[in-house]
């Protein structure tokens, strides 16, 4: 019996040992990928983590892709190796080669190399995920949905929700003039209403309660455990694996919550007839149209909702809380802005040609998302090897291109002095004389973000509704400098921004 065991102890001990030298071979050969093809690269990746060991533990992302930008551009590099965790992945730091990427060469760059397998995980069916013809052809029935003239349609439902965020915050304020505010939380409960509104005809009411089961719903998928990064990580690199084992990308929960939400409006709009200017009534056309080419089904209908909500309503009360900083920590744009407002906008009811007309608001707004990117990289992936322009370079099939925004976006090169916030650098002048892919806030090419108009709608209704009635100012809680919350996937402030708020 003794025997027996230990030749059991034996074969276990050599297939455990065979795993791990299978391991950390593996390991190894991703980690040394580019040094293997002599492709200029960083100098000293670690194993499993590549060049972001200190990601989500001492610094954020945008820091890491912004330290491995500076050293290739130093080098004079148009792009440089790195690896991320043990994806082979490149920094792309000439503009042009940018330009090539987004715009010029799409046919080799269309997909973002993000898991996605609509069959057996519905929501990962989004327009942000899909890749190729299924991409292509969502795109063009998405695309008549975010025109100018259906975000007017919308205009009035963001209003209503305007209208909330005033009278809340009179009441914050109070008879005293002047309160304490974290922006944070005042700013994603103005989203979280409008985009609940606006996507699904909810009233979430998120500003004055703190429970809204949309909005924990949405934090199960910003806030994962660091297991659930890993899964998604595997799932990007062994896409055919994560395909045959039909594994899923996000929570249970979230996928049933979601799609009973959708199932439900819809069942509940038809059977009543019930018309609104939203998002969802204009996929229901979609879902309706009496030509096949346009249809869309209703697990694509959920899919498009979920990452609506969850894009619309984190980028833009990110960038609201920016910009509300900014303003408190420079009164003299703040004034300035104030009366262009008000010159522009006057004291009554705002309409959609006058809010978009405040020039210098879009200054403001540019240059908040210069220096605070709702979106600290745009990410495309190569499906053939590409000979790099004017080099000796080619990216091998199957990289994991990063354009890394906050970096571009903080280059002396580009924006001298790049921490001072001065929205004179989106003047017309400034703007024709500087490479138009330097700023990318938004992406660029077919695969920009296709919800930018709305985007900027409520940011801009958000802002001017606060700032024709109140006054910020930091407060002896607000953090100076503002500090990046190296935790979140998104570059998003640390804790939740107080400012002093005070009615004019």
């Amino acid at each position: 019996m003794d025997g027996l065991q230990s030749i059991f102890l034996a074969i276990f001990v050599t297939l455990f040992l065979g795993l791990a030298t299978s391991a950390w071979l593996f390991l190894d050969r991703r980690r040394n990928y580019w040094k293997t093809r002599n492709f200029p690269c960083s100098s000293n990746p670690v194993l499993f983590f590549g060049d972001y060991k200190d990601t989500n533990k001492t610094e954020h992302m945008s820091k890491t892709n912004q330290r491995l930008y500076q050293d290739f551009k130093a080098r004079q590099l148009p792009v440089g190796g790195s690896i991320l965790f043990v994806i082979q992945s490149a920094i792309v730091i000439d503009p042009e080669l940018i330009k090539a990427i987004l715009v010029k060469d799409f046919s080799t760059f269309h997909d973002r190399g993000v898991y996605n397998n609509p069959e057996v995980d519905p929501l990962s069916g989004h327009l942000f995920a899909l890749e190729g013809q299924p991409w292509r052809q969502l795109r063009m029935k998405l695309s008549p949905t975010f025109t100018s003239g259906k975000m007017k349609m919308m205009f009035e439902t963001i209003l209503g929700v305007a209208n909330e965020l005033r009278s809340y915050l009179g009441e914050k304020v109070g008879s005293e003039g002047s309160a304490e505010v974290m922006m944070k939380d005042l700013l994603v409960g103005f989203t979280t209403d409008v985009i609940g509104s606006c996507a699904f005809g909810l009233e979430c009411n998120s500003l004055r309660s703190e429970k809204c089961r949309v909005r924990e719903i949405a934090l199960q998928v910003f806030q994962q455990s660091k297991l659930q990064v890993l899964k998604m990580m595997f799932m990007m690199i062994f896409k055919g694996i994560a395909t045959t084992f039909k594994m899923r990308s996000l929570p249970a929960a979230v996928e049933k919550f979601f799609i009973e939400l959708v199932h439900d409006t819809v069942r509940q709009r038809e059977k009543n007839n019930v018309q609104r200017n939203d998002f969802m009534n204009l996929l229901i056309q979609l879902k309706n149209s009496e030509d096949p080419d346009a249809r869309i089904t209703m697990d694509e209908m959920a899919a498009q909702s979920f990452v609506f909500f969850l894009a619309g309503s984190e980028t833009s009360s990110t960038a609201m809380v920016n910009c509300m900083y900014e303003l408190a920590m420079n009164q003299d744009i703040q004034d300035k802005l104030r009366n262009e407002i008000t010159r522009v906008c006057g004291k009554g009811k705002l309409t959609y040609e006058a809010v978009n007309s405040v020039e210098y608001l879009n200054m403001v707004i540019d240059e908040t998302l210069r220096k605070h990117p709702s979106v600290d990289f745009l990410m495309r992936t190569s499906n053939s090897d590409f000979p790099v322009p004017n080099s000796d370079l080619t990216i091998p099939k199957g990289t994991f291109l990063i354009v890394p925004t906050y970096a571009l976006q903080h280059d002396p090169d580009h924006y001298p002095d790049p921490d001072r916030f001065d929205p004179e650098r989106f003047n017309e002048t400034n703007c024709a004389s500087r490479h138009p892919f330097v700023y990318l806030p938004f992406g660029e090419g077919p695969r920009n973000c296709i919800g930018m108009r709305f985007g900027l709608m409520q940011i801009r209704v958000g802002l001017i509704t606060m700032l024709r009635e109140f006054r910020v100012l930091p407060g002896v809680n607000t953090p100076v400098p503002l500090e990046l919350d190296v935790t979140s996937n998104m570059p998003m402030p640390k804790g939740g921004v107080p400012l002093l708020v005070e009615r004019i």
